[in-house]
């Protein structure tokens, strides 16, 4: 009856040892194929972050892009703004992408509006 136990003993922890080597082999793996779709990844504002205009002066804004897995899903990025060109203060452009990699990510742009001096 030992002998039968020791010989399940060994089969068993074999086994273990194979599962727990796939499963390092795995996982690194794993983690390296994320790596490599994922390094060109990003979500960028499109030129300056911070702008200062003139009371009533109009901006156009550049955007933002957003790269996910190595494609272009800039058109996915939402904007909003609370800009009020005709009082000064200091405003802003939110940008945000409603996807699994970039969720409560946000980038903002800044725009100061100044009053003219004369």
């Amino acid at each position: 009856m030992k002998n039968k136990l020791k010989v399940h003993s060994k089969k068993n922890m074999i086994i273990i040892m194979i599962a727990i080597t796939f499963l390092v082999l795995f996982a690194v793996g794993g983690f390296f194929a994320c790596r490599t779709l994922t390094q060109n990844d990003k979500f960028e504002i499109l030129g300056e972050k911070n702008i200062t205009i003139q009371l009533g002066q109009e901006y156009q804004d550049e955007g933002a892009i957003a790269i996910f897995l190595g494609k272009d899903i800039s058109n996915q990025i939402k904007v909003e703004d609370n800009i009020e060109i005709e009082k000064p203060g200091t405003y802003y452009i939110k940008y945000s992408i409603d996807n699994i990699f970039y969720k409560n990510v946000f980038r903002y742009r800044y725009i100061t509006v100044v009053e003219v001096n004369e």
